[in-house]
């Protein structure tokens, strides 16, 4: 048997106030919903094992650093970004502000950290129906393309749609980034 090889990754997680990322990690890490909404200060800490059955030998441990997404706590947002090897930018799907946000929070991440690995989330996939969705999956993939993104994910924290699989393809991805796979 092979030896295990160990690699922890920080991964923050970034976009406007109020677009579900506190929920995305919480679903991801604790499979669970909270509805009411509590406003992140600074920072929220989470870690979380990540089992890749093509890759046994491989023990994973993700930092997840849920970043508080209001414009009056940006200055305390760029030293929470040194070290991270992963971006997951969350913009709400019933929300277009939050969308056309997405650019300036590229901008405050590559600023500190360069260019990483990343995932574009549109949240809230459950409230997204047809009198409520602002932002369509084609825009979604123009905004990876534009960001140069590894993928876009429509996920519903709430139900727990597709929240497994942003941080399966981050950490497949920063496993690239470092030669890994």
């Amino acid at each position: 048997m092979s030896e295990k090889k160990s690699f922890i990754y920080k991964i923050c997680i970034v976009g406007d106030g109020g677009v579900g990322k506190t929920s995305l990690v919480l679903r991801y890490c604790e499979d669970a919903f909270k509805d009411n909404y509590i406003m992140t200060i600074g920072s929220n800490f989470s870690t979380k094992s990540v089992v890749l059955p093509e890759y046994p030998n491989y023990d994973i441990k993700l930092q997840l650093w849920d970043l508080a997404g209001q414009k009056h706590f940006s200055f305390v947002r760029p030293p929470f970004y040194r070290g991270a090897t992963g971006i997951i930018y969350v913009y709400d799907l019933t929300r277009r502000s939050s969308f056309a946000s997405m650019a300036n929070w590229k901008e405050e991440v590559e600023k500190v950290i360069g260019l990483k690995s990343s995932i574009i989330v549109g949240n809230k996939l459950d409230l997204a129906d047809d009198n409520h969705r602002e932002i369509g999956a084609q825009d979604g993939e123009a905004l990876k393309a534009e960001m140069n993104a590894l993928s876009y994910y429509e996920t519903s924290a709430k139900d727990g749609i597709n929240v497994e699989s942003i941080f399966r393809d981050i950490t497949l991805g920063i496993l690239k980034d470092f030669n890994k796979i």
